[in-house]
């Protein structure tokens, strides 16, 4: 049986999307027509803010959620590769297999 969220993971999940719609104010901001040291200050401000939202949203959610989270947002340098067929690799030593087999 499923339980209903409390309202506290409600909260969470509520400031873990906010922090996500003030990520886009960083990207805007070179555009803004503010002079250069208060676009940094914008810059800085909304990076600051969207960080101190995420992790307290994951505070307010719950160990559990962060850590799936974490699990799901992992940078993990083994998933960065491409998962190909041994015939699409790029590999000199296969390169060089192709070449021998060739002739």
């Amino acid at each position: 049986m499923k339980r209903k969220p409390s309202a506290r993971q409600r909260i969470g999940v509520g400031l873990i999307i906010a922090s996500f719609v003030v990520w886009v104010v960083p990207p805007i901001a070179p555009f803004l027509p503010f002079s250069a040291s208060v676009k940094a200050l914008v810059v800085t401000s909304a990076v600051m803010l969207a960080e101190m939202l995420f992790w307290a949203g994951a505070w307010l959610v719950g160990k559990e959620a962060a850590a799936k989270l974490r699990k799901y947002w992992n940078p993990n340098p083994k998933r960065w590769r491409i998962k190909r067929r041994p015939e699409q690799t790029n590999d000199a030593e296969t390169d060089g297999e192709r070449q021998r087999q060739s002739k």
